[in-house]
């Protein structure tokens, strides 16, 4: 912490519970991490522009009182099982010229803030670049699942991060008196410094229609409605066999990418994690009973947005009554262009890896599969 305040020469973290959250992740880190002297590096590394990024977005609060009453409306928020096309249709969606979708860089490096325009950010941009080449985020195993790149659509997991109450840590990193303690702590301090990222992201645009991502919504509904009540919810479905084998996969690159030995997943651990995940997708089946809730959200199948990505865009759109201009739609087209699935390698899976059987999991799931009549993919 001291020398991070030292890099951005500022010194106030902030109250929202910060020191207690990063304190926690600390000792776990050190204490159970096992890290290799490269991925001590790189995590290192990724904490202190985490730590500094903080700071530096305090402290423009200050130098720009303005930023304060910067109004986040009606956001849209992408969410949905992990690999369901979550960040595919993400970065479709930020291809709207009129839509603001926080990217990497201004994310990890959002001081000064992104959108004064009197403001040379190359800095920041290849800033952004180092960290992402030093950190081991364009390693090839993490980008068969993953495109890390400085311009591109960012997760808001990762300005969750600041707060040091997002999911994304101890997904990272083996930090299991970590995650055990983040699974009953208060998540409304990740929500609040997202809020404020996205303000500061805002300052100085002429564009004030958000579009975010982050599959661990779907867990925290109440938290994510507490902050932004008006936010207007995508939810992507995707067969749980697959969605489930893919995110084992990523978990897998992830681990590796910062120096962990390899985690073992038997099945009594993936069983509790697929308990996990339909207990999230039954809350979420239960919130939309309610009218007033379901206004709120829609739906997009994985294998439709695979078939026909700009119907599925039109039928957001159409759902929150914003207009799917030709601009909107030739940007899209653009992008869909350039950006084949499986460009960066192909990303491959199997959920018996983990002494599941496709049966079983089928079994369990059927509550969802069924309401939303998912595709079955295998």
């Amino acid at each position: 912490m001291a020398q991070a305040q030292r890099i951005a020469e500022a010194s106030d973290w902030g109250d929202d519970g910060f020191e207690e959250a990063f304190t926690r992740f600390a000792l776990s880190l050190n204490s159970e991490a096992e890290l290799a002297p490269e991925g001590l590096k790189r995590i290192r590394s990724h904490v202190m522009k985490t730590l500094v990024a903080r700071l530096r977005l305090i402290d423009d609060r200050k130098k720009y009182p303005a930023i304060e009453h910067e109004a986040i409306e009606r956001p849209i928020i992408v969410t949905g099982q992990a690999r369901s096309g979550t960040s595919y249709l993400n970065a479709l969606l930020a291809c709207d010229p009129r839509n603001l979708a926080p990217l990497h860089w201004q994310v990890w490096m959002p001081s000064p803030p992104p959108g004064l325009a009197d403001v040379d950010h190359a800095p920041q941009i290849a800033a952004a670049e180092r960290c992402i080449e030093q950190e081991g985020w364009q390693d090839p195993d993490v980008r068969r699942t993953h495109d890390y790149t400085a311009t591109n659509a960012s997760e808001d997991t990762f300005i969750q991060e600041m707060s040091f109450r997002g999911v994304t840590l101890p997904f990272f990193l083996n930090v299991p008196s970590f995650g055990r303690w983040l699974e009953t702590a208060d998540r409304a301090p990740a929500y609040r410094i997202q809020r404020k990222v996205m303000q500061a992201i805002q300052f100085g645009q002429k564009r004030s229609q958000w579009v975010v991502k982050g599959p661990p919504h779907l867990g925290m509904l109440d938290y994510l409605f507490g902050e932004f009540p008006d936010a207007c919810v995508v939810v992507n479905h995707r067969d749980p066999v697959k969605a489930f084998a893919s995110s084992k996969s990523m978990l897998m690159a992830h681990r590796a990418q910062f120096g962990n030995p390899p985690p073992e997943l038997p099945r009594e651990m993936a069983l509790a994690m697929l308990h996990g995940t339909a207990g999230m997708l039954r809350k979420m089946i239960e919130r939309r009973k309610n009218p007033a809730a379901e206004r709120h959200f829609t739906d997009i199948s994985y294998k439709d947005l695979e078939r026909n990505p700009l119907d599925q865009v039109a039928k957001i759109y159409q759902k929150f009554d914003i207009e799917f201009t030709q601009e909107a739609c030739d940007a899209m087209k653009a992008h869909i262009a350039g950006n084949r699935k499986g460009q960066h390698g192909q990303h491959l899976y199997d959920i018996r890896e983990m002494g599941l059987t496709i049966e079983e999991v089928r079994e369990m799931f059927r509550f969802y599969t069924d309401h939303f009549g998912i595709e079955l993919e295998c």
